[in-house]
């Protein structure tokens, strides 16, 4: 992992001055009305601004330990983005906390049982069978959750009572587009998706190729590495990024690709951040960037192409809830609504 970077450079890369961020945000505090933690907690450390702070000391003061306080007021980031949003001089504050996760993991000894649970977790999720076979097993066992102290007992509660039988989409292959062919995308399968939710891959192709658009899952294709990058992970995160990469690069030398269709938007954050993420990797800034610019949520690209009219109108009202990392981290606010609207919700 590179460490040279200035924190202008992670916030900013067409600023020059560190000092001008910091003095930004400490006459504006904009963010601190929109940040969750620090509505909740009250304290200035717990905002946008404190933690900014906070890595600007990490950064300059690289020599010396990591202190407890730094990692447990970053740790406390949700990642939601609000503050990007709600920032009028556009300080990039994801650059500048997934930096600093990763400086974290780098230097930094945590705790033996949290250190282990994060290197669990960072392998397990990206990993469909392994993840299938461990909720499997975390079922029967939910009822003892009570009895289990720590964070291992909070985990296991959170496992579903049943589990989805495993679907058949994910696997590499290519769906034809119904009738005349408009498009040509990929699809990312993603991987903790595919356990818990894997009716979402399958009726995101059904309602693509509905549209005339053929749907590839590439071979090679899997995990965006975005569990990992925002534990800090920062190795394996690139590693399934640069799988990925390749995929779709293949992809788009061989049959092409007009987009790159992501249904989970913590994903399509991330992938949309490739070419951030790999910008110093002189093998892989170019396709990363490439792939980068074909990114699209799966309701950004419909609303370029238009539903078609639905056959009965529902009459149902329906209430949507925006992503943070849909609405934050990707911009994409108003096409959601639109393509509701547009199947015949009162939305």
């Amino acid at each position: 992992m590179q460490t040279n970077f200035t924190l202008a450079q992670l916030a900013d890369p067409e600023t020059a001055d560190a000092e001008k961020i910091l003095r930004t945000c400490v006459h504006c505090g904009f963010c601190t009305a929109t940040c969750p933690t620090y509505v909740l907690l009250g304290d200035e450390l717990d905002s946008p601004r404190g933690r900014i702070y906070l890595i600007q000391d990490m950064l300059e003061h690289g020599d010396r330990p990591v202190a407890d306080a730094h990692v447990r007021h970053v740790d406390r980031c949700l990642s939601c983005l609000s503050c990007m949003t709600t920032c009028p001089s556009g300080v990039h504050y994801m650059h500048l906390v997934d930096h600093a996760r990763a400086w974290i993991e780098d230097r930094y000894t945590r705790p033996t049982v949290d250190r282990l649970l994060r290197q669990l977790l960072g392998w397990l999720l990206p990993r469909t069978l392994p993840f299938r076979l461990a909720l499997l097993a975390a079922v029967p066992l939910r009822g003892l959750a009570r009895w289990v102290p720590g964070r291992l007992g909070v985990m296991l509660a959170l496992a579903p009572r049943t589990l989805p039988s495993a679907s058949t989409v994910e696997r590499a292959q290519v769906f034809p587009a119904r009738g005349a062919r408009r498009a040509r995308v990929a699809l990312l399968a993603g991987c903790a998706q595919q356990v818990l939710a894997p009716e979402i891959n399958a009726a995101t192709i059904r309602l693509l190729t509905r549209h005339g658009v053929e749907v590839v899952i590439a071979p090679g294709s899997g995990c965006c590495g975005s569990l990992n990058h925002h534990l800090g992970q920062h190795a394996a995160a690139l590693t399934l990024a640069k799988a990925d990469i390749a995929a779709w690069t293949r992809e788009l030398d061989g049959a092409g690709l007009d987009a790159i269709i992501v249904n989970a938007s913590g994903c399509g954050t991330t992938v949309k951040d490739y070419g951030h993420m790999l910008r110093e990797d002189s093998q892989w800034a170019a396709r990363s960037t490439r792939v980068a610019a074909l990114a699209k949520d799966v309701t950004e690209y419909l609303a370029t192409l238009g539903l078609q009219p639905p056959t009965t109108a529902t009459g149902q009202r329906v209430a949507y809830h925006s992503a943070c990392s849909m609405q934050h981290g990707q911009g994409v606010r108003q096409q959601p609504k639109d393509l509701l609207a547009a199947a015949g919700f009162a939305v």
